[in-house]
C-alpha cells in the first residue's frame, strides 16, 4: 500500500511505494506518529518547503511536519516525519465552558466547526462537563475521558469514545509468536515497564489486556498494551509496550500548548502576526483592534458591513482621530483648565477660549426645531422650515454698518423687517439697501423710515420717494 501525499484540499501530488525504512507509533494516550526513509523521486523533489501536505497510509491521515532531503552513501535520500491529523485539534483554543448531555452530545458540541466529526460513542450516560479555563479542543477531549473515565481513539478525522478500549479478555502472549521480551524495574519511582516484540500479531491491539506470562523472566502478570510500533513496509515484527497501569491522557500537555501564544494563531481573538502585530479582533467580526510601531487604531463595521477606521493615532503628527459619538458615563472633561464640561454637561470657559463657526440646535437630530449658526458675517436663526427669523451681522466684509434683520417673511410677501446703520443715518425698513458707501439712497420697493443724522430728521420712504417727518405738536399724515 502507497504513502500518498495530498495538499490541504486533497489534491494528489505524490505517492510512495517503496521505502528503505518506515516506523508508525500508537500509544493508549493517544499519540500517534508516523517517520519514513526511502529515496528522492522527481515527485518527491517538486514538493514546495511552502506548502502544507497530508500523507494518506492505509486509510489514516497524517499532517506532514517536517521534510529532510540529503545525499547518504552517494544517494539522494528523502526523509518525513508526521503526526496524525488529530493534532490539529491542539491549535484550537475554546474559552471556558459548561456543557451537559450526552457523551456523544458534548463531544460533537467540543468538535463544532474543528472539521472533526464524533464516530462511534459506547457511553450513554448524560453528564456535565465543566472546564473552568481556555483549553485546545484536543486538551477538551481528554479532559472530558478522563474525568468521566472513557477513552478516546482518534482514527482519520472521527473521534470515538470507548468505555474501555481494546478487549477486556485478557488474551495470551505465547512463546510461539514472541520475538523478544524485556522487563524494566525502576527502583527510584518504584515502576515497572516491558517491552515485546511479536511477529505477525493479528490479534493484538492497542488496548488489550493480556496474560505476560514468562516463567524464565520470572514474569507472571497481566498486563495492558499501551502502545504499538511497526514497519509495515520491510518488517514483520510488532514492538508492544505495556504496563500494568494505564497511562494518563496528555491533557497536560495539550493545557501548556493552550497557554504557548503562537504566531498567526487566534486565541480569544487575540492574533500575532508579522503584518500587523497584535490584532484583537471580535467572534462576530464587528471590530477589531491593531497594535504595532507604526499604527494603533480602533475599527468596527459601518453600516454598509465595511470595516472603518474609528479611534487611530498618527505617529506622525502624534494625534489621535476619533469618529464617531462620544459617550461620557460621569467625570468631566477639562482641557487645560480653560475648557470644562462638568457631570452635568454644564460648559465652563475662561480665559481667551474661543468657539469657531457651527450651528446651534435647541433639539435632537430628526426634531423640527430650529437652529442659530456663526456665518463669516454674522450670526443667523433659523426656524424648523429653514427660513431666516433673526440675523445679525454685516452686509459686506470690513463693512462697518451692521444690521438688524427680523425674519425672512412668509405668505404672497417675503420681505424682512430691516434694522441697519449708514454713515449719515439709521434705515428701518422692509428690505437691505445695496448700497457699499455708507450712504443711503432709496430705491424701488423701499418701504420704511430713514433717520438723518447730519439734519436729525425723520424720512418715510417709499420706493424712491422720501418725506420727512417733522415733530411737533401736529401730527404729520403721509400718503
Amino acid at each position: 500500500m502507497d504513502l500518498i501525499f495530498r495538499t490541504r484540499d486533497n489534491t494528489r501530488v505524490a505517492s510512495v511505494s517503496a521505502v528503505m525504512s518506515c516506523k508508525i507509533q500508537e500509544k493508549l494516550s493517544t499519540a500517534k506518529t508516523l517517520t519514513f526513509e526511502t529515496l528522492l523521486t522527481n515527485d518527491l523533489l517538486r514538493l514546495s518547503d511552502s506548502q502544507n501536505y497530508v500523507l494518506e497510509y492505509s486509510g489514516e491521515y497524517y499532517d506532514v511536519v517536517s521534510i529532510k532531503k540529503s545525499i547518504s552513501a552517494g544517494k539522494p535520500v528523502f526523509s518525513c516525519s508526521c503526526e496524525h491529523v488529530s493534532y490539529r485539534l491542539a491549535s484550537i483554543v475554546q474559552e471556558a465552558q459548561s456543557l451537559q448531555g450526552t457523551p456523544q452530545e458534548i463531544i460533537s458540541a467540543i468538535l463544532y466547526g474543528s472539521g472533526f466529526i464524533c464516530g462511534s460513542v459506547e457511553p450513554t450516560t448524560t453528564q456535565v462537563y465543566s472546564i473552568n479555563s481556555n483549553s485546545t479542543s484536543r486538551g477538551m477531549v481528554l479532559d472530558f475521558c478522563q474525568k468521566f473515565g472513557y477513552e478516546p481513539m482518534f482514527q482519520g478525522y472521527f473521534v470515538h469514545i470507548y468505555n474501555h478500549r481494546g478487549s477486556t479478555t485478557p488474551k495470551e502472549l505465547v512463546d510461539g509468536n514472541v520475538v523478544s521480551i524485556s522487563k524494566t524495574t525502576d527502583k527510584a519511582k518504584g515502576t515497572k515497564s516491558y517491552a515485546c516484540t511479536l511477529r505477525s500479531p493479528t490479534n493484538i491491539d492497542i488496548g488489550d489486556e493480556v496474560h505476560f506470562s514468562f516463567n524464565t523472566l520470572g514474569i507472571n502478570e497481566y498486563v495492558r498494551v499501551i502502545g504499538k510500533t511497526y514497519d509495515p513496509f520491510t518488517s514483520k515484527e510488532v514492538t508492544i509496550d505495556v504496563d500494568t497501569e494505564t497511562p494518563g491522557l496528555e491533557t497536560q500537555l495539550v493545557r501548556m500548548e493552550s497557554n504557548a501564544v503562537k504566531k498567526d494563531t487566534a486565541y480569544y481573538g487575540v492574533k500575532i502576526a508579522d503584518e500587523n502585530g497584535l490584532t484583537i479582533t471580535r467572534a462576530d467580526g464587528k471590530g477589531e483592534i491593531i497594535i504595532n510601531a507604526d499604527r494603533f487604531v480602533m475599527r468596527a463595521v459601518d453600516e454598509t458591513g465595511e470595516m472603518q477606521d474609528k479611534l487611530y493615532f498618527n505617529p506622525q503628527t502624534g494625534e489621535y482621530t476619533f469618529v464617531g459619538n462620544i459617550d461620557v458615563d460621569g467625570g468631566e472633561i477639562n482641557i487645560a483648565d480653560r475648557f470644562r464640561v462638568d457631570v452635568n454637561g454644564n460648559v465652563y470657559m475662561q480665559g481667551n477660549s474661543v468657539i469657531y463657526g457651527g450651528r446651534y440646535f435647541a433639539g435632537r437630530p430628526g426634531d423640527d426645531s430650529g437652529y442659530s449658526e456663526m456665518t463669516d458675517t454674522g450670526f443667523d436663526v433659523y426656524n424648523g422650515d429653514g427660513e431666516v427669523k433673526l440675523r445679525l451681522g454685516y452686509t459686506t466684509e470690513d463693512e462697518d454698518y451692521p444690521f438688524l434683520q427680523l425674519g425672512s417673511g412668509s405668505g404672497a410677501s417675503t420681505d424682512f423687517g430691516l434694522v441697519k446703520k449708514f454713515s449719515d443715518g439709521l434705515w428701518i425698513g422692509n428690505a437691505e439697501p445695496e448700497d457699499e458707501t455708507g450712504d443711503f439712497e432709496a430705491k424701488v420697493g423701499y418701504n420704511g423710515i430713514f433717520f438723518r443724522f447730519s439734519d436729525n430728521t425723520a424720512y418715510v420712504v417709499r420706493d424712491r420717494t422720501m418725506k420727512n417727518i417733522y415733530t411737533g405738536s401736529a401730527i404729520a399724515r403721509f400718503g
